[in-house]
Order: structure tokens, then C-alpha cells, then sequence
């Protein structure tokens, strides 16, 4: 499978084309001059790199939390200790512990951002947890609950129907990540952000389609069943340049009540 920090570089402008940018102007819109912001689960820093490149901020501090230390170190190592005028912190952590520490020590931020965070952590403790150190949540690319591989297999059905299934049960959060945060905090904006990949495929997008590839087979082993051939189908497929895919995501800016 490919290494954590590779796809979520390799990811980068795929979720550069999906974000919504009527939710991402009114994200702009609740940050002060130079905000201090949160992000949870950044991965390797590419969020801060793109809000700085879109003018969304233009100064202040960011602190950027991921369990992944591999992730964050060549996040950290790319980006330095600044993206033009706003000062990157880096924090090798699990979410809830960096905001434990955060509450304790008495930071407080303007925002949080978690980019696909939402979807892997049940929605009510996240709120509560993160209403402790800012007001405002920025949720771009949380998965919606659908995923769509083309040309049609015979076992999409069964394959799919068990990689929602593993959600539910052997992680917290699940397919419906961006509907329990709706329910959970205040939605002030909030819009679809699909991913799209069809032939021909762009950079990097061969390797975002292995890795979900691989995802989706452990995933669904994890439940009992063998996805073995229908992955491998599918792996001949995107060898072939045939392979499409498409996931409903939705990004919500919410209030932390």
C-alpha cells in the first residue's frame, strides 16, 4: 500500500478542485485579520500551504496536529516554520490529546480545521471536545456516505455495501460523517465537494486511485468477506487507464456550540 505522507500529496489537487468555494469564502469570513487556527488530522500540511496560496489568510498561527509523525515530518520539512506571513507549529499528537493539552494550557483559536476529519471520529465528543478551544469548524471533504467505481463490476454491490459496513463497525465516525456533524453543531455553510477521477488521469491520481484500491480491500477483509478479485479487477482496470471513481463528500463550516 502507499505510505500515508505519498497519497495525501498525491491528493492534493484532487481536493484543490472539489472544495467548496462558496463554504471556503465563508470560512473566510469568520477569521479575523490573522487568525489563530487548529487543524486537526493536517497530514502534511498541504491546508495551510493552500489557504496562504488562495489569499483565505494572509497572517497568524497555525498549529498542526497528526497522530502520523511520518506525515507531519515531511509536512514540516516542506513547509518550515512559515507559509509567507503566518507561523506554522507542528504537533506529533492524537486530536483529542493536543486539544486536552490545549484547554489546559489555556489556547484558545479562532478556528478549527479538520479537512476529512469529521468522517473518522464520532461527531458528538469531537463538538463538545473542540468547542473548548475555538468557536468555528472548518470540515471540507467529509465523506457523504457514496462511493462509485466505473465500468460496473458484478460485486461493487457486495464490496461497497461491506466498506460501509467496516465504517460502522471498526472505526469511529462511519459513511455518514457529514450528516451526525450537521446534527451535532450549528451548520452555518455547507456544500457538496465530490471527488471525480476519470481517464486520462492527472498527476498523481493513479496513485490516489491504488491506495483507495488498497483501502477498500482491506477494509472490507477486515469484515469477513474477500475482495480480492473484484480489487484486482479493478487494479487491471486502472493499469489499462479505464478506472473511475467518484465519492460524495460534503465541506460544512459549523458553529461549535
Amino acid at each position: 500500500m502507499t505510505d500515508h505522507a505519498t497519497y495525501l500529496d498525491a491528493k492534493r489537487a484532487l481536493d484543490d478542485r472539489s472544495l467548496n468555494r462558496e463554504v471556503l469564502d465563508r470560512f473566510a469570513a469568520e477569521l479575523p485579520p490573522e487568525p489563530e487556527i487548529l487543524e486537526v488530522g493536517a497530514g502534511t500540511a498541504t491546508m495551510v500551504e493552500r489557504l496562504v496560496d488562495w489569499g483565505v489568510i494572509e497572517g497568524g498561527r497555525w498549529v498542526a496536529v497528526d497522530a502520523h509523525e511520518a506525515a507531519l515530518a515531511a509536512g514540516e520539512a516542506r513547509v518550515g516554520e512559515a507559509v509567507g506571513d503566518v507561523a506554522v507549529e507542528y504537533r506529533v499528537a492524537d486530536a483529542f490529546d493536543a486539544v486536552s493539552k490545549a484547554v489546559a494550557a489555556g489556547d484558545r483559536f479562532d478556528a478549527v480545521v479538520g479537512c476529512a476529519f469529521f468522517d473518522v471520529v464520532d461527531a458528538a465528543p469531537a463538538v463538545a471536545a473542540l468547542a473548548d478551544v475555538a468557536p468555528v469548524a472548518y470540515a471540507p471533504i467529509t465523506y457523504d456516505g457514496e462511493t462509485r467505481f466505473a465500468p460496473a463490476d458484478p460485486d461493487d454491490d457486495a464490496v461497497l455495501d461491506r466498506y460501509h459496513r467496516h465504517m460502522r463497525e471498526f472505526r469511529a465516525g462511519g459513511p455518514d460523517g457529514a450528516a451526525a456533524l450537521a446534527r451535532e453543531a450549528t451548520v452555518i455553510a455547507e456544500g457538496p465537494s465530490p471527488w471525480r477521477i476519470e481517464p486520462p488521469y492527472e498527476s498523481g491520481e493513479r496513485t490516489v486511485l491504488a491506495h483507495l484500491l488498497d483501502t477498500v480491500e482491506e477494509a472490507v477483509g477486515e469484515t469477513g468477506y474477500d475482495a480480492s478479485d473484484w480489487a484486482e479487477r479493478r487494479r487491471a482496470a486502472l493499469k489499462d487507464g479505464r478506472l473511475r471513481y467518484e465519492a460524495a463528500n460534503r465541506d460544512l463550516l459549523v458553529r461549535l456550540d
